[in-house]
């Protein structure tokens, strides 16, 4: 119940078997949740997931999680994500897009450096430029001569997962599909990035032994005290349920041999 920076905190826990603290906490305004784990680590680390869930295969989330590392209001520049690689001491950096959230993380030992780069994560995240010009170069990507050609092993796990749960979200590819991905307009990704990177629909974590009250601060006074919370952005991410089958679906899946197999030319993969 105790109030810090427009945190309420909701639950403390030691896990003295890890050696860490877990606190939870809700940013009353924004209606954000933030998880830190407390540890006497050095190497801190922060990240902000988004739920993004695709209603088509136009790589839209994928495609937006490249664009939003392409300038922001405060660093205009190009790619001062990349610009950092060598200005900074991140013992990581990095954004990944999954079938139904986009996850932005980075860690680092020094303190300076985890604020310059929690600065440019949250300018990115929140308040990106997504200049056209960026849309028409990470919006698009080299094929197959051969439309039709096999392409690589993880198509199997993608394809299962498409064919298992066709009424939902992940009937989708989050990726993009290289036929469908030439759908995706610069006004539908704009759209996209209004309705799903929004605080309400956020999760903030921070990892190691750096002062979390200085983390609150940071975050609130940066981006979420300037955002209210709306039910709307939560809803518009839900995740529905798949509707039982009424008979046994049967689907074949090609794609290229798994690389780490011990014999490329004998695989056969099922799965019930």
């Amino acid at each position: 119940g105790h109030t810090l920076h427009g945190y309420e905190v909701q639950t403390i826990e030691d896990i003295p078997e890890l050696c860490l603290s877990a606190y939870l906490l809700s940013h009353e305004k924004s209606g954000s949740q933030h998880l830190h784990i407390h540890r006497e680590d050095n190497n801190n680390l922060f990240g902000v997931s988004l739920r993004t869930t695709p209603s088509d295969s136009t790589g839209v989330a994928h495609i937006l999680e490249h664009l939003a590392l392409c300038g922001s209001h405060k660093y205009p520049c190009r790619d001062p994500f990349f610009k950092m690689l060598n200005r900074s001491l991140a013992t990581f950096m990095n954004a990944f897009t999954s079938p139904d959230n986009t996850f932005y993380p980075f860690s680092t030992q020094n303190n300076k450096d985890f604020y310059n780069l929690l600065s440019i994560y949250l300018d990115a995240v929140f308040f990106p430029k997504l200049q056209r010009l960026d849309f028409g170069q990470e919006g698009w990507r080299l094929e197959h001569n051969t439309i039709n050609d096999r392409s690589g092993s993880a198509i199997y796990s993608r394809g299962l997962q498409n064919h298992l749960l066709p009424n939902t979200t992940y009937g989708n590819e989050s990726g993009g599909d290289p036929l469908v991905i030439p759908d995706l307009t610069y006004e539908k990704l704009q759209e996209f990035h209004s309705r799903h990177y929004h605080p309400s629909n956020a999760r903030f974590f921070t990892y190691g032994n750096f002062p979390l009250e200085s983390h609150l601060a940071f975050i609130n006074e940066y981006v979420l005290s300037r955002f209210t919370f709306n039910e709307d952005y939560k809803k518009c991410s839900e995740i529905s349920e798949q509707s039982k089958w009424s008979k046994p679906v049967h689907k074949s899946i090609e794609s290229q041999p798994d690389p780490l197999a011990p014999f490329a030319d004998k695989q056969t993969t099922v799965s019930p």
